[in-house]
C-alpha cells in the first residue's frame, strides 16, 4: 500500500468570520501534507439507478487522521479542491478515509 501512497498534497480547513461589511472572511484554522494516493477521475455527473451522482475531480485515499472533515480543502497541481464526500475503508487494522475532491480555483502562492 505504501507505494500507491505517492503524493503528498497540502490540506487546510478553514474557518469564516463575519467581516465589517457583513461579509465572510475565511481564516485557515489548521494546514498540513499528507501522503495520498491520488486518482485522476473524469469529474462527470452521472446518473445510476434513478441517482445522480456528484461530479468530483480526484479520489483521494490517506491514512485516517483526525483533523480530516468533509469541509477540508486540498491543493494538489496548482488547484485548490474542495471535499464532495469522505468514507471510511477499513483494510485490516488500518483505517483509511477516501476524499472525492473537485477542483475549484487556481492555487497562487504570494508568499
Amino acid at each position: 500500500m505504501v507505494g500507491k501512497m505517492n503524493r503528498r498534497p497540502t490540506f487546510y480547513n478553514e474557518s469564516f468570520t463575519v467581516d465589517a461589511g457583513g461579509g465572510p472572511t475565511g481564516t485557515i484554522t489548521e494546514q498540513w501534507q499528507a501522503w495520498a494516493e491520488i486518482e485522476n477521475r473524469t469529474g462527470n455527473t452521472y446518473a445510476a439507478q434513478a441517482t445522480e451522482l456528484t461530479q468530483y475531480d480526484y479520489r483521494v485515499k490517506v491514512r485516517f487522521d483526525g483533523r480530516f472533515t468533509s469541509n477540508t480543502t486540498m491543493i494538489y497541481e496548482g488547484q485548490v479542491c474542495k471535499c464532495q464526500s469522505m468514507t471510511i475503508e477499513t483494510e485490516g487494522y488500518k483505517n483509511y478515509l477516501v476524499l472525492r475532491f473537485s477542483k475549484t480555483d487556481t492555487w497562487l502562492d504570494l508568499s
